[in-house]
């Protein structure tokens, strides 16, 4: 399949839809001009997009947590339950795995154990099952806007579903799906999935319904910044390409104050750059900051202090959007009550410090902001060769050659070479940059910043440390700071 960053015709597209609605019996729901006549007919505080706005606008950050349960009827009494109780800004419907898979006959086996067994035996909510008319009743129901959620390699029917329903904002990230949310599928083939689901928000955009499009580009467990960035900002510049206004990067805390203070201003100002660069300069852009994604402490009191300090980076940082993972995030799927009390913790910790003014070592905020930028520009720019200028070409050749990699990947196309380690202070640095196009002065800085924690514990920094450092934050400190 021969890929180019190239915006999808009508004519394209219309043929693609055609085949998108019929691969389930409720793709006959979807219809695009009841779905903006709906849209316009919500208040503004309903859309995702214009909420964003006013936060920016404001200062303020606001909070979001996700939930997906198999019922309609127990989907919108948990996101009411966290609108009420949990007080949450926005909110996010995750789908199931089934559905994320286009497995929809054993969704629809789930859905029915669920109702007769009184448990929920899918994971998430399946949202082409239920279909557009269902689905418009959880819109209907909550007073906040809501996002679709989970990385999808083929989402096409599913966001058809969602923005139909009156969601506001979804996941779109080609380049995690491919590269951790997926086994075999070639990025050629995840992108030009993508390429409609961006399309169709595009139509919207031009019907004046904002939709947002959240890039994360991968899960950041002991991952550097530069490698999630460069794949966000390729994201975003396939999303523009296809007509999407509203983008929202996603930073994935790791635990270093300065480090993820850092990547949301560094973020930020790549992304718009590189936007710029490549002609979309009409684009709003909003930060999103991510609790921690890996291990959690099994203690609730510990995990509390994990979801509070995650707060302090988008509010210092200057993102829209803090996520909140729950205090049961080590045990099972969350129970409202649980996802309620993170969101109010989270939300006291935003209250008592809005209106202050604080600086936070502004020196090292800086020099991280730069070596950020410095990494993230070599790949980025690496990648815009290879491809002569159209970055979907070049990712497809970047990830052959390991100029983009990830770690940890669970697709064999991935080289998976590239992983991350903690430095003395427990920020994340390249233990192996693999085939990343980096030069030496970047590969000295690691190097130096790893010696500095070898001298701090005394040993040699290896594999077995990278994985202690996966589960510093569920056991303690981010780094043991003395001889071991």
């Amino acid at each position: 399949m021969e890929i180019r960053n190239k915006r999808l015709t009508d004519d394209e597209f219309e043929d693609e839809r055609e085949k998108v609605l019929a691969m389930w019996p409720t793709g006959k729901e979807v219809d695009f001009d009841e779905a903006i006549e709906f849209h316009k007919s919500m208040p503004e505080k309903k859309n995702c997009a214009k909420k964003y706005a006013d936060a920016k606008t404001k200062g303020v950050v606001l909070t979001r947590t996700d939930s997906g349960v198999p019922l309609v009827e127990e989907q919108i009494d948990y996101l009411r339950y966290l609108q009420d109780e949990g007080r949450s800004d926005l909110l996010g419907t995750i789908i199931d795995s089934y559905t994320r898979l286009l497995q929809f006959k054993k969704a629809g086996e789930g859905i029915i154990e669920s109702s007769r067994t009184g448990k929920w035996m899918l994971n998430g909510y399946p949202i082409v099952n239920h279909g557009r008319v269902k689905a418009r009743k959880i819109i209907v129901a909550v007073d906040q806007p809501v996002q679709i959620r989970g990385p999808i390699a083929d989402s096409r029917l599913i966001v058809e579903t969602g923005l139909a329903a009156g969601y506001t904002a979804t996941t779109c990230t080609p380049m995690m799906s491919f590269s951790q949310y997926s086994s075999n599928l070639p990025l050629s083939t995840i992108i030009r999935n993508y390429q409609y689901v961006y399309r169709l928000m595009g139509r919207y955009e031009e019907e004046r319904v904002p939709i947002v499009g959240e890039m994360s580009g991968g899960a950041q467990v002991i991952t550097p910044n530069s490698l999630t960035h460069a794949l966000m900002i390729i994201e975003a510049i396939i999303a523009a390409e296809q007509g999407v206004k509203n983008i929202s990067p996603v930073i994935h805390g790791q635990g270093n104050l300065i480090q993820d203070v850092a990547a949301c201003i560094a973020l930020r100002e790549l992304c718009r750059e590189y936007l710029n660069r490549f002609g979309y300069s009409d684009m709003e852009l909003s930060v999103v900051f991510t609790t921690w994604s890996g291990k959690f402490p099994a203690d609730t009191a510990e995990a509390f202090a994990v979801i509070c300090l995650s707060v302090i980076p988008p509010l210092l940082g200057g993102a829209q959007v803090a996520h909140v993972k729950t205090i049961n995030e080590a045990h099972t799927i969350p129970r409202k009550e649980d996802n309620a009390a993170s969101l109010r913790a989270d939300k006291k910790v935003i209250e008592m410090l809005r209106g202050q003014r604080f600086e936070l070592e502004s020196k090292g905020v800086e020099e991280e902001i730069k070596t950020q930028k410095l990494e993230t520009k070599a790949i980025l720019d690496r990648v815009i060769d290879l491809g002569e200028g159209d970055v979907a070409v070049g990712a497809i050749k970047a990830f052959k050659l390991g100029v983009l990699d990830q770690v940890f990947p669970t697709n064999r196309h991935v080289a998976g070479k590239v992983s991350g380690i903690r430095d003395s202070e427990g920020a994340v640095r390249y233990f192996d940059h693999g085939n990343l196009p980096f030069t030496n002065e970047i590969l000295e800085f690691h190097r130096e910043k790893i010696a500095d924690r070898e001298k701090l514990q005394g040993k040699k920094v290896d594999y077995d440390l990278m994985i202690d450092d996966i589960f510093s934050i569920s056991k303690g400190s981010l780094v043991t700071r003395f001889n071991t």
